[in-house]
């Protein structure tokens, strides 16, 4: 998974993960035990007026602001770090060979070049991040490189939501890659409970979507049969939770 944002080796025991949709954002607040067992502290969500948000880009930072703000009043949430989602659409992926022996500045300039080639903007309006596929073999001396960019300030927009709210962004992680993370934790509790695979069915079959909570424990408030059925909503925001404790 890529993180537009460099993570800090931090060793809290919540994280948050921000969806800032079309509609509404969306909190989620994780926590986990020191045997690995994820607690959903706390979950919610707050409306958003047309136009506020579209695919891409965040128009009317100043009420999405609020809205989170509103959010995070209400429902009292704790954590002090935060994964925040890119949309996808902004986010450009780029995948390809190189020689295991390059330093960590060969890599990062190699992945600048591959990536600004494929970008619509100048290179210094990018955030850019990339990361090696796998552990290296001794059999080749090729690796697979992932690099990724996205809008600078389609970043620190997301980035400026958070702070407001007194958070420190940890990771940055397209959304797509969120949702997988959440299905992919979905999939082993399943797994596990039910001895049987998860479908993997699209997002307008709500109720064939695997529920990420289903492995979890539940804070006290709230309501399992409430969860089950908002549960796909908020498969973004799970997955960047997810996302803040790797």
């Amino acid at each position: 998974m890529i993180e537009l944002v460099r993570r800090l080796r931090l060793r809290n025991s919540r994280f948050v993960g921000i969806d800032i949709g079309r509609e509404a954002v969306r909190i989620v607040e994780l926590s986990r035990n020191k045997v690995g067992t994820f607690n959903l502290q706390n979950y919610g969500s707050e409306h958003l007026i047309d136009g506020a948000v579209d695919d891409d880009d965040i128009h009317d930072l100043e009420h999405v602001m609020a809205a989170a703000h509103r959010l995070w009043q209400r429902l009292n949430f704790k954590a002090d770090n935060a994964a925040i989602g890119i949309p996808s659409s902004a986010v450009t992926v780029h995948i390809f060979p190189t020689d295991q022996a390059n330093s960590e500045s060969q890599r990062e300039k190699l992945a600048e070049e591959h990536i600004t080639a494929l970008l619509g903007y100048d290179v210094a309006d990018a955030c850019i991040d990339f990361c090696t596929m796998g552990p290296p073999t001794t059999t080749s001396d090729q690796i697979t490189m992932l690099v990724a960019a996205a809008r600078r300030d389609c970043v620190e927009d997301r980035v400026a939501v958070a702070e407001s709210l007194g958070l420190r962004t940890t990771v940055a992680d397209a959304e797509i890659y969120a949702r997988q993370r959440a299905l992919q934790f979905a999939g082993a509790s399943i797994t596990t409970n039910d001895s049987a695979a998860p479908s993997r069915q699209p997002i307008g079959d709500v109720s064939q979507i695997p529920n990420p909570f289903a492995g979890m424990t539940l804070a006290a408030g709230i309501d399992p049969a409430q969860l089950h059925a908002e549960a796909p909503v908020y498969l973004v925001a799970c997955g960047l939770a997810l996302r803040g404790f790797e």
